[in-house]
Formats: structure tokens, C-alpha cells, sequence
């Protein structure tokens, strides 16, 4: 008995399967493929975004290194400025100052401190035997020719020692003898003093010219 065997379909069958996984097999190829580029694709992009904050963060540093040379160098600048301008406003000799501060003294007043309280003004402490002569003092001063503004800041009453010749006790001295004792009192005057430096350099200046055609002659 003869048995005839189809093999046709199923090789049709067969070629169908393959056709299919060589179309699966592309598939994922492609979709593996287009994930690999947008990973490498994304990778790229974070690389020149880092490059780019790189160059940035660079820039902002080479910018404030300038900022801070030009600060440096503007400082630099400020401060001979300033140098030269602490030269030129010098306080003035203190020797001169004191001559003419004592001429205007009463008979019985003392230059007790003298000290520079800025660029052309000048405070110190007059010892007086009375209120009067301070008043007296601060007008002369007001009046001097060299003096641009003068006031008496502070005036105090000076507690007098007492005669060590008086006869003492071991409580201390003699209070009988005190009483028939005669003081006078002190005054202690604090004077601020604006000066007029022009006025003082060129009357240096004049003293310095006389000297000098003083020693030529």
C-alpha cells in the first residue's frame, strides 16, 4: 500500500518561522541599537554641558582675579594718594605752636598737655589761678591772627595742696592752723584749637628765608 507524504507546507511553514525571528531578531537590534545611541547620545550631551560649566566656572574665577588685581592696583593707588596727601597736611612742627600757645599766657599760667587731635587742630590743658584768666586766654586765642577756630571745651577747679609747713597731727594737719591758712585756687582749662596752617607755613617759610639770608650774609 502506497503513502503519498505532503511536505510542502510545512517547508512553507518552516520559512515562515524563520522570516519571522530574522524580523524579530532586526527589531531588537534596532530598538537595541537606538537605546545604545540615546544613552551615547545623552552621555555626550552631559559631557559638554559639564565642559561648558567648566569654561564657565573658569571665566567667573579669570574675571574676579582681574576684579581683584584692578582692586589691588586701584588700592595700591588709593593709598599713595593718600600718602602723599598725609605728606602735604603734616601736622606742623609742634615747636613753633608752643611758642606762640605760651606768648598768649597770663603771668601765672602753665602748659600742662598738649597733643594733635587731627590735621590742623590741636588740644591742650592751660593750668590758671583764676576763671577770669581762662576767659582772658580763650579770646586772645580767638583774636591771634593763626587761629581759625578756638573754644573751651572743659574748666576745672583744682584742689590746692595744702602748706607742708603747717604743723601736723597724727590724724593728719592742724586744723586750726588750716583754717588761718589762705589758698589760692587752680583752674585747669581744656582748649581745642583749630590752626590756620597756611598762615603758620608761610610764617615758617619767611623764618626759614631769614635764616637762610641770615647765614649768606
Amino acid at each position: 500500500m502506497l503513502v503519498e507524504i505532503n511536505l510542502l507546507p510545512q517547508k512553507e511553514a518552516k520559512n515562515k518561522s524563520l522570516f519571522l525571528l530574522a524580523i524579530i531578531s532586526a527589531a531588537i537590534l534596532l530598538i537595541g541599537g537606538f537605546f545604545v545611541y540615546w544613552f551615547n547620545r545623552t552621555y555626550e550631551n552631559k559631557i559638554a554641558n559639564l565642559e561648558q560649566q567648566i569654561a564657565t566656572t573658569e571665566q567667573l574665577v579669570a574675571n574676579e582675579q582681574q576684579k581683584v588685581m584692578n582692586y589691588e592696583a586701584s588700592n595700591s593707588l588709593t593709598e599713595l594718594e593718600n600718602t602723599v596727601k598725609w605728606a602735604e597736611d603734616y601736622p606742623l612742627k609742634t615747636v613753633p605752636i608752643l611758642q606762640k600757645l605760651t606768648e598768649l599766657l597770663p603771668e601765672r599760667g602753665f602748659l600742662q598737655s598738649f597733643t594733635y587731635e587731627g590735621i590742623g587742630v590741636v588740644k591742650f590743658t592751660i593750668q590758671f589761678e583764676t576763671s577770669r584768666d581762662a576767659a582772658y586766654y580763650l579770646n586772645a586765642l580767638i583774636e591771634s591772627k593763626w587761629v581759625l577756630d578756638a573754644k573751651l571745651n572743659q574748666l576745672d577747679a583744682v584742689t590746692s595742696f595744702y602748706d607742708r609747713t603747717i604743723g601736723e597731727t597724727d590724724n593728719g594737719p592742724n586744723e586750726s592752723e588750716l583754717k588761718n591758712e589762705k589758698y589760692i585756687p587752680r583752674y585747669h582749662g581744656e582748649y581745642e584749637v583749630e590752626l590756620k596752617r597756611d598762615v603758620l607755613k608761610e610764617e615758617a617759610s619767611a623764618e626759614t628765608s631769614d635764616e637762610q639770608g641770615g647765614e649768606g650774609e
